[in-house]
């Protein structure tokens, strides 16, 4: 029996307006099936502290999801026979660029380049080093210097890295800068003139800031130079620009049949080359989600049904994957549950003892203050929590929970990150 596809809009409005009841969402959501929008609207402000709303063509970062264009890019000039992307990528490359011999541009596509990652916590890049001005010569040895985490085409990490080194790679090749490449040879042909690569200089009109969270104000999103995403991220566009661009890879444009087959095949863990593949209700789905400070995006393309599902945001702590889902799933089933804030729980003395501490100094600390807890982020953001049960702790405003894992010893990791022991 064919499944029977949601075009009445009501139903998403209705969703969206009782998730902003329980929490806060502020940016444009839009959906288009075969063509028509059956849904768009725009919520919160672009400019707090002007009072300037969110309107349908709002422009926004896209952070991750800028990977699908860079990984384009670089199909295109393999399309053009000027790379072979099975070959070693220090072919194409400067001496001051060259990585391990055996990294080939499908690695770094396919996020199996072993490249080591460098935004994490536990370096200095992420909310220090990124506020700083652009030098690429600085900014490889992030990952060009340090040892591989595995062998190439051996493992699976996504890592930014590999696509900082696919837009240098565009540049080498190309001899223009990855931002002219992407204009000349992708946006304006699909008339994308309201899409960009973002390098903290030009001003863009229509984009809205974005905004995070510290202790019960949103602020504005914390300050880092664009120009450090270049290729990983940086993108900035809106639903009807985002839309060309589903159309573009729905009716295989601007790539020979056979590259394109390449560019959305599935490698390791379900990734293509800038996309994730899936399935959902039995329909093949491509999507990528991205997020930043203060800024989250999320884009779903059903090619075989045409349904294309954008999210886009301006607070970095919307949960977009669940309101995206929530989407597609009343796209094609007709319900979605809403979210449900936990109830909170006591907790044993003896088990807060155990979660509370520093898991990274100046970077990552549980604590209890008088009577709530708190996530205490790069040593500046305070972001009130309270327990749940099973080693979990639920954001106070926010659609968002936090996972404890206990290890062998009975001590914990928090994101990730494993206490620190005074000694």
């Amino acid at each position: 029996m064919e499944m029977k596809i949601l075009s009445n809009p009501n139903a998403i409005l209705h969703y969206m307006n009782a998730y902003m009841e329980r929490f806060p969402f502020s940016g444009v959501i839009r959906v288009v099936k075969q063509g028509v929008i059956i849904c768009t609207q725009a919520y919160g402000k672009a400019y707090i502290e002007f009072d300037v709303s969110n309107h349908t063509d709002t422009r926004f970062g896209l952070a991750s999801v800028s990977k699908q264009f860079t990984a384009f890019a670089v199909m295109q000039l393999y399309d053009q026979l000027l790379i072979d992307i099975d070959q070693p990528v220090n072919d194409y490359l400067p001496d001051e660029l060259k990585v391990d011999q055996r990294i080939t541009a499908h690695h770094l596509m396919s996020h199996t380049s072993g490249l080591p990652t460098f935004h994490g916590l536990d370096g200095h890049f992420f909310g220090d080093y990124d506020k700083t001005n652009y030098r690429q010569s600085e900014f490889v040895k992030f990952f060009r210097e340090r040892p591989l985490h595995f062998e190439p085409g051996s493992g699976y990490e996504y890592c930014n890295a590999g696509y900082h080194m696919l837009a240098f790679l565009v540049e080498s090749v190309s001899g223009i800068s990855f931002k002219k490449y992407l204009e000349g040879h992708i946006l304006k042909p699909l008339g994308m003139f309201d899409t960009t690569l973002e390098d903290g200089i030009g001003i863009l009109p229509g984009k809205a800031f974005g905004y995070g969270m510290n202790h019960e104000s949103i602020v504005r999103g914390e300050y880092h130079n664009p120009a450090y995403s270049i290729g990983a991220g940086g993108m900035v566009s809106n639903c009807s620009d985002l839309y060309k661009w589903y159309l573009c890879l729905k009716d295989r444009k601007l790539l020979g049949n056979s590259t394109y087959s390449r560019f959305i095949q599935e490698n390791v863990n379900g990734y293509c080359y800038g996309l994730f593949k899936d399935y959902m209700y039995g329909k093949p789905r491509f999507y990528h989600d991205g997020a930043y400070l203060g800024i989250g995006a999320y884009m779903q393309s059903f090619f075989e049904d045409d349904i294309c599902i954008i999210v886009l945001c301006n607070y970095d702590f919307v949960n977009y994957f669940r309101v995206g889902n929530a989407i597609s799933e009343l796209i094609f089933t007709g319900n979605a549950e809403l979210p449900q804030k936990p109830l909170e729980i006591v907790l044993d003395e003896e088990l807060a003892e155990k979660y509370e501490g520093i898991y990274l100094k100046n970077r990552a600390e549980l604590r209890k203050v008088h009577d709530h807890w708190e996530f205490v982020h790069l040593g500046r953001f305070h972001k009130p929590l309270y327990p749940i049960g099973n080693h979990q702790f639920q954001s106070t405003w926010l659609d968002k929970s936090y996972i404890l894992k206990e290890c062998e010893d009975g001590e914990f990791e928090f994101i990730g990150l494993r206490k620190q022991i005074d000694s």
